[in-house]
Formats: C-alpha cells, structure tokens, sequence
C-alpha cells in the first residue's frame, strides 16, 4: 500500500486562502466610497455657509452689494462682489454629484448693511433627502432644516 503525501498545498485549500484574501481587499473600498461620498457632502456645506457668510461681510464692509446666484441647470452656485471698476468678481461653486437644487434664485445682499433684499428658502436635495436653507427676513441670517 502507497503512502499518500500531504506536505503539499491542494488546489482547493488555495481558492479558500485567495477567496478570504480578496474579501478582505474589498470590504475597506466599499466602506471608503461612502465615506468620500460624506466628505464630499460636508465640505461642500461647509464651503457654501462661507460664501454666504463672506458674501455678506464684504457688502457690510466695502459698501457694495453681493450676489448669490443659485443655478439648477448647470448645478453652480455663483458667488458675485462688485469690485472697484464696477465689474464683478465671481467665484463659483459646484454642487457635488449627490446634490441637486431644483430652483433658480438670487439673493443680493445690500451695501453697508448687508440685509438681503428677498428672502426665500433654498432647498437642496441630498442623497435623495430634501434639506431647505432658509434665510430669515433682512438680516441674512439663516438656518438649516
């Protein structure tokens, strides 16, 4: 009778150690996309309660109205200050691929004051999830709901 030799590696037991292997590869990236994904989302909260609130203190201290133009067809939010030759500076924003708005508006803060000249609420929609930036009357201020 032949002694069988099993110092070797079987194909079988390899496919379980490559299989364990390339789970434990996948199982960080999925995690990982959903995280960038959240950044994404925060920064640009972030990045949009900035301009609005660096918007309104250049009107306060320069004199000047500032613009804030909300686009839904091309998914941009432009930030607009009237500069010294009476031309605008702009500095645009754009909405991550996650984010919609289903509106066109413009907000223009006055001079000196810096009071917004209208006020509505702007809505956004977040991985599917309606949020509404809602300005309050005159002073500019606004909340998130």
């Amino acid at each position: 009778m032949k002694k069988i030799d099993s110092s070797g590696i079987l194909l079988f037991e390899m496919l379980i150690v490559l299989f364990i292997v390339t789970t434990l590869l996948i199982i960080p990236t999925v995690f990982s996309k959903r995280m960038i994904k959240d950044t994404t989302t925060q920064l640009f909260i972030e990045e949009l309660q900035s301009g609005i609130t660096a918007s309104q203190n250049y009107a306060v201290l320069s004199g000047k109205w500032t613009i804030i133009e909300v686009s839904a067809r091309t998914n941009m939010i432009t930030f607009k200050t009237m500069s010294k030759e009476n031309s605008y500076s702009e500095y645009d924003l754009e909405l991550p691929e996650n984010i919609t708005t289903p509106s066109n508006k413009q907000y223009i803060f006055n001079g000196e004051s810096g009071n917004l000249q209208s006020f509505s609420t702007l809505y956004f929609d977040i991985d599917g999830t309606r949020y509404g930036l809602i300005f309050q009357l005159g002073s500019g201020r606004y909340r998130w709901e």
